[in-house]
């Protein structure tokens, strides 16, 4: 960051094109995404969709996804149209900001590695696939990445604190010399600490409390780390994965793309890629030193970081429209499931209910080798050892000219 420069990010930014659409835009992207990732959550849930092993990484995907359009883009988005910093407010905010956004995003990017993996597996490793993923194996994998990815942005919170600071600010001499004569009889303890101090050059030095870091080599070393971990390696897994599982349908020759799920997912995790990509090349650019010695600087870095945010923020609303424009399946369970909200009809209700026993038969079917046995001895011979002989026309003759109804 620029040390000479004594205007904060929103005095920088005001009036500009760049803030004016951020400011539009993002609560389009949080309405819309949160809206998505709901749908995407239900159909994944009540559907015949849940009896993929692929459904749990989904549900997570879009329940993180939710989590960072909910605490750190919309706080962001909140301070650009407040033009307040919310992290000077709250000692409580101030450590734990950055923390919910490298988390949120860290799981993101880690449950979309899983995916491409799955996807992989699937493709490659047919045989073995279900053994490898199932929903027990799954959801203790992703309660893994959830653990690892808090306790590995848990950093922040020990490089950052609330420091006293001061801010030169001109004043009209009436202001000045109205100012002096009030505090002229207040002692110098009250007037360092009060939010003003007055100087002889027709200045006041506003004094405040700001969230700032301990130490900047430090900060920016951590920061540097958390990207390769959270963007740079999930990027490069991603892009690996869904290259092998791309030359593998090609190599096939035959796939429906409107109806396989490898499809879509190739499409979420390539989606991922391009929206977090300019992001991460912000990092680089904002680690390159300040060469101008004024804001200028600093503004074309916020001015870059601003738009890229939008860019990667997309990413956590597509992939609702994603599962809609390339799964045919997707459209069909979500199309029943609003019908079946919107009109409770009878055979909404029927679909509903055929769904869910078909999963729950198949749930709880557990047919063994010596049950299928017994069921097979169990059965009637047509000619018994006790003479009994089934005539044409439904009745039994027995040895001592007895006739019974059969």
């Amino acid at each position: 960051m620029t040390a000479s420069c004594l205007l904060n990010e929103f005095e920088l930014l005001d009036g500009t094109t760049t803030q004016k659409l951020f400011i539009r835009l993002t609560p389009i992207i949080f309405c819309v995404g949160l809206l998505g990732n709901i749908l995407t959550m239900c159909v994944f849930i009540i559907t015949d969709l849940k009896r993929q092993s692929v459904s749990i990484l989904t549900i997570a995907l879009a329940i993180v996804d939710s989590l960072v359009l909910l605490i750190p883009v919309s706080v962001l988005w909140l301070e650009h149209l407040l033009k307040r910093e919310f992290t000077d407010a709250s000692p409580f905010w101030c450590r734990t900001h950055g923390f919910f956004d490298l988390t949120f995003t860290c799981c993101s990017s880690w449950l979309m590695i899983c995916i491409a993996f799955e996807r992989f597996c699937a493709v490659w490793l047919p045989h073995r696939h279900k053994i490898l993923f199932t929903h027990r194996k799954i959801f203790f994998f992703v309660l893994g990445i959830v653990i690892t990815a808090t306790i590995i942005s848990t950093w922040f919170i020990f490089v950052v604190k609330m420091v006293l600071k001061t801010r030169p600010v001109m004043l009209p001499q009436t202001t000045t010399s109205l100012l002096k004569n009030s505090f002229k009889n207040i002692s110098e303890n009250f007037i360092f600490w009060s939010s003003r101090q007055i100087t002889p050059e027709n200045h006041t030095l506003k004094i405040y409390f700001k969230c700032d870091v301990y130490d900047d080599i430090l900060y920016d070393s951590m920061g540097m780390v958390s990207v390769i971990i959270n963007y740079f390696v999930p990027f490069v897994f991603i892009l690996l994965l869904n290259s092998t599982v791309i030359y593998r349908l090609c190599q096939r020759g035959i796939v429906e793309l409107r109806s396989s799920i490898t499809v879509t997912l190739i499409l979420v995790c390539l989606v991922h890629l391009f929206c977090t990509l300019p992001f991460q090349c912000w990092w680089i650019y904002y680690e390159v030193l300040d060469q101008t010695g004024d804001c200028s600087w600093l503004k074309n870095k916020l001015t870059w970081r601003t738009i890229t945010f939008t860019i990667r923020n997309i990413n956590y609303m597509a992939n609702f429209f994603l599962y809609s424009f390339s799964s045919k399946l997707f459209r069909d369970e979500l199309k029943g499931l609003v019908l079946l909200w919107l009109l409770p009809h009878e055979r909404y209700q029927s679909y509903h209910y055929r769904r869910q026993s078909l999963y729950d038969n198949m749930q709880q079917q557990n047919v063994s080798l010596i049950r299928l046995i017994m069921r097979r001895l169990s059965r009637t011979s047509e000619y018994t050892n006790g003479g009994v002989i089934v005539n044409p026309i439904g009745g039994a003759v027995a040895n001592n000219d007895h006739v019974a109804n059969v």
